[in-house]
């Protein structure tokens, strides 16, 4: 007797080790045939960046940061304070080479802060961003999670967001600040337009909410973000620049002709035209504007190269034009 219950202990635990891969790969199944999953893979790639970082990112204050119960490294260069700040969020994929690459580029010109919010600094990883989004909801995502949002407040992570520029603020005294918000990160610089040194507003491919079935009508025209974060934006006398590829439909045009209703004037439209990312003649499909789609020599790279060109001076007039009042 003893040997059979010795077998079956050892026949449960070979089933539990055999069932956690298969459902897993289920719910992959599942995930992927849905018509949200089929869109980011087909319609909005995420792939992997040219750009490899050259320089030392550490702590920007010295350990990780506190706010409200969140804690996330930020990462910086030791370089001139004296340039304008500038926070750089990234995207699905995480922190990954590129992201870095891309804000080593901006250093040339703006002292640019990193925040890592999910996976690991200069690692490329969306599986691990699909699992931060869907399968670790019960922690992250549902309503009290760092990335859950209610119907008519901000998720958490953004009010951690919001400490973070008060500490940028704080070190750059009397500056402007930019911020430059991509994919899943894409609407959040709107929702940090209540510090009143928040003046330029980069909104990159904006692709939340992420659905795993299917998008309504309210989903595509919608930035993920409360109403009281938009009318506070609303406020603000800030530049926001939209952007995203003209058949990227993850960051659909309703997104855009939601920025354009709320924010008027001071929105500037940076869709990038089918015609501008094409190979061959042929258009590619592409997302990720400043960082996933460029590329070095590729032909089909050279509108994310423009596109990083038109942000860098972008940033460099709002952030050093006076306002009312300066």
């Amino acid at each position: 007797m003893r040997k059979t219950g010795s077998y079956s202990l050892q026949y449960r635990t070979t089933l539990v080790r055999l069932r956690c891969p298969l459902i897993h790969g289920m719910v992959l199944s599942m995930l992927l045939s849905g018509c949200g999953a089929t869109q980011l893979g087909m319609c909005a790639p995420h792939v992997k960046e040219e750009g490899t970082p050259t320089q030392n990112w550490t702590e920007c204050f010295e350990q990780p940061f506190s706010q409200a119960g969140i804690t996330h490294s930020v990462f910086c260069l030791k370089g001139d304070p004296a340039k304008p700040p500038v926070l750089l969020l990234h995207e699905l994929t995480g922190l990954s080479p590129g992201t870095l690459a891309y804000a080593e580029e901006l250093s040339k010109d703006f002292t640019v802060y990193v925040p890592l919010l999910f996976g690991e600094k200069g690692k490329f990883s969306l599986v691990h961003g699909l699992s931060a989004y869907w399968f670790r909801g019960v922690v992250d995502f549902f309503p009290g999670g760092e990335w859950g949002m209610s119907s008519n407040d901000s998720a958490p992570i953004v009010t951690w967001l919001r400490g973070v520029v008060r500490m940028i603020g704080d070190r750059h005294t009397g500056q402007h600040i930019g911020v430059i918000g991509n994919c899943l990160t894409g609407p959040f610089p709107l929702a940090l337009l209540d510090h009143p040194r928040v003046t330029a507003a980069v909104v990159a491919q904006p692709a939340l909410p992420l659905r795993v079935w299917w998008y309504t009508d309210n989903d595509k025209a919608s930035l993920g973000m409360s109403e009281d974060d938009l009318r506070i934006a609303k406020t603000s006398t800030a530049k926001v620049y939209g952007l995203r590829f003209d058949t990227d439909c993850m960051a659909p045009p309703e997104k855009h002709q939601t920025l354009r209703q709320t924010f008027g004037s001071r929105f500037i439209d940076g869709t990038i035209p089918t015609s501008a990312y094409q190979t061959d003649g042929k258009p590619t499909h592409a997302h990720s504007t400043l960082i996933g789609s460029w590329k070095e020599q590729a032909q089909a790279g050279q509108a994310s190269r423009d596109a990083r060109e038109r942000v860098r001076m972008f940033l460099m007039k709002e952030l050093q034009e006076s306002r009312p009042g300066e």
